[in-house]
Order: structure tokens, then sequence, then C-alpha cells
């Protein structure tokens, strides 16, 4: 599940809320004033790729290809 950046419109503090993918504002209080008028705002995301010299091709585990990199947890 990602992380979902709200304002509240209220008292203007900044939060997440771990959500499901797609879900809207409904139930989301703010943590500091417990207001229920929120907005969702954009964000972005950090991500890194493993790189450097001699790696081109690699994958981000440093494997030379996606299945020696292992399941990652996923099954």
């Amino acid at each position: 599940m990602p992380l979902y950046e709200y304002t509240c419109r209220e008292c203007g503090r900044r939060f997440e809320v771990l959500q499901r993918v797609g879900a809207d504002s409904t139930g989301v209080v703010c943590p500091g004033c417990g207001a229920s008028h929120v907005s969702k705002q954009f964000s972005t995301f950090a991500s890194s790729v493993a790189g450097g010299a001699g790696t081109e091709g690699a994958m981000p585990c440093g494997a030379p290809s996606a299945s020696a990199c292992g399941s990652g947890g996923f099954t």
C-alpha cells in the first residue's frame, strides 16, 4: 500500500496516510486537530538503482538478470 500525503484545511498540517491504491479521503482525519476536511496532495517518490562503472544492464540488486535477484518477497 502506498503512502498518500494530505493537508488539513483547518490547521494546515501536512501528514501521510498508508492507504490502498486509489482510495479517497473518506475517513481520513488530521492527526493534529482531528478535522476531517483534508485535501490529497500530489507528491513525488524517491528511487535508486545500483549503478556505476561496469554495471550497464545489471539489475538493481546487482545481479546480471532478474531471475538472479530472487523473489523479493513476492510469490
